[in-house]
């Protein structure tokens, strides 16, 4: 597999692991499918990092409640993932119509264990290589109608500022209004935090390409922010970090904001002009 793909399985070991403790926060029942011999040594590499494994693991959650509140409005939503990788939302949420977006490593991976027939709701798996498909052409079959959010989940930390605009440009080209969810990591909170992580990325081949501010980039591109949700904040809601919130307010008022979720709707600044 490609160096982002192996990625994935960092990702969901530590789902497996989390699943598997006392009180999970995922309870991803099917991380443990993925993770075979090449998966767990891949894992290994980066089972030390506690900080970010703690991280993936509240991120993945505040995804898990954010699409979980989504498809309570909308039970017929159409939940389109990125850079699918390992996700098992589709399995464990209930409603939507669900498209997988990934390479052909990982979907012929994937199928052979977490078949799609196995899923309770409308599931469909679209092999794409990114580096030499047409995002575009990939999209087509994905019924423009109704409500649609697209979710990312740690892709957006491996593309530069060109490479966001051209993903975002292809959203909007295709389906004016939708919503985005993702989650958004800054320089300063790499440089801080995730040298360390960043340095076992780089080893295997995957390079992080973290912004100043990256948001910024996707309310340039016509998006408003609905909601941002602080990881590190949400770690000590969840129990998992023992920090009082005072001291987070107080002391790391701004870098906690440098790992957050965002919940984002394309938005027409002319929409909200009145005649």
């Amino acid at each position: 597999m490609k160096p982002i793909s192996d990625m994935a399985f960092y990702c969901c070991g530590v789902r497996m692991q989390d699943a598997a403790s006392e009180h999970p926060v995922c309870g991803d029942a099917y991380a443990k499918l993925f993770m075979e011999d090449y998966g767990l040594g891949i894992y290994d590499k980066f089972k030390e990092e506690i900080f970010s494994s703690a991280s993936i693991i509240v991120r993945h959650r505040i995804i898990d409640d954010v699409v979980r509140r989504m498809l309570r409005v909308h039970p017929d939503l159409r939940i389109v993932t990125i850079g699918a990788g390992f996700d098992s939302r589709p399995y464990r949420l209930a409603g939507g119509r669900w498209f997988e977006l990934d390479e052909p490593q990982v979907i012929e991976y994937k199928n052979a264990r977490l078949p799609i027939s196995a899923c309770a709701n409308p599931l469909r798996r679209v092999s794409i290589d990114f580096c030499a498909d047409s995002l575009q052409e990939k999209l087509l079959p994905v019924p423009r109608d109704g409500p649609i959010v697209f979710v990312l989940e740690g892709v957006f930390i491996y593309l530069d500022e060109n490479e966001v605009r051209k993903l975002l440009g292809i959203f909007d080209d295709l389906f004016p209004k939708h919503e985005l969810i993702c989650d958004l990591v800054n320089r300063q909170m790499v440089e801080n935090y995730g040298q360390e992580l960043y340095q076992l990325a780089a080893s295997i081949g995957a390079f992080f390409k973290p912004v100043d501010h990256p948001e910024s980039i996707f309310l340039v591109s016509g998006y408003r922010v609905e909601k941002t949700i602080s990881v590190v904040e949400a770690s000590v809601d969840l129990g998992m970090n023992k920090i009082p919130k005072f001291i987070l307010d107080y002391f790391f008022n701004g870098e906690v904001k440098g790992n957050s979720v965002y919940l984002l709707e394309r938005h027409d600044p002319y929409d909200d002009l009145t005649i």
